[in-house]
């Protein structure tokens, strides 16, 4: 266990009880920029429902679940409650059918801005010269805006890596490419002026998604080329050390 586990839980005990959960949305007619009908905004959570309460077992390891840092939310779900483990959320860019991606990254918050460099005009459909080659294996363009995984949770081996990986085998199914920009968003904003702290994470958080296949590619943006066996022999890697929770 970690430092930030909670005495008394075993985390990996409870992976086999982790389901997934998706929304997505996108409009039917454009309106302006950010109302593409060729951009789908997703969100994704790793969740672990706990269980009935109807012995005081289950009560007991109830509690213990719901000590600090074990989840990021806690909520009731149907008859049921559940905890929010990990959560990641995005959006998907159709090139095929997209008119403007320079306004449609603009209209949203400054993160997507950090992607400008993934798309180039005198590119295929828009993307750059360097990532043309993607476009065989399809045209939509995943980009991971934010990935976050309860603190309890870190440390155990790559349990949220393994979680990202089967929420993109749904969200990333036929991309041509996934992107992200690697950062350590748990610094609070007003400790970001050490500079030593942030760029030691920000290594932590980049080798994270190396591990899983991704590479820096422009200006902080890393992708990965779902068509290339990186990915995939990552996540088997990851599954193999997992197999005795699974």
């Amino acid at each position: 266990m970690t430092d930030a586990t909670p005495g008394g839980v075993d985390l990996l005990s409870c992976l086999d009880r982790l389901q997934l959960r998706f929304d997505s949305a996108a409009p039917l007619v454009a309106t302006d920029a950010h109302d593409d009908p060729a951009v789908l905004e997703w969100s994704c959570r790793a969740v672990l429902p706990l269980w009935d309460p109807d012995d005081d077992e289950a009560v007991a390891e109830n509690s213990r679940l719901l000590a600090p840092g074990v989840s990021l939310a806690d909520k009731n779900e149907g008859d049921g409650r559940e905890l929010t483990i990990l959560a990641m959320s995005g959006i998907t860019l159709d090139l095929w059918h997209i008119g403007r991606i320079y306004d449609s990254l603009d209209s949203r918050n400054a993160d997507y801005e950090h992607f400008a460099p993934l798309f180039d005009k005198s590119g295929d459909l828009g993307l750059h010269l360097d990532l043309e080659e993607c476009l065989v294996n399809g045209t939509h363009v995943v980009i991971i805006d934010r990935a976050r995984i309860a603190p309890a949770w870190r440390g155990l081996g790559g349990v949220g890596r393994l979680l990202i990986s089967r929420l993109l085998r749904w969200v990333a199914g036929r991309a041509a490419i996934v992107a992200t920009h690697p950062y350590p968003i748990d610094i609070p904003i007003d400790e970001r002026d050490d500079e030593a702290r942030e760029a030691r994470e920000k290594v932590l958080v980049q080798r994270c998604w190396q591990s899983l296949g991704f590479e820096p590619f422009r200006e902080d943006v890393w992708v990965m080329q779902p068509h290339l066996r990186a990915h995939e022999d990552a996540v088997k890697r990851l599954e193999a050390t997992f197999s005795p929770y699974l």
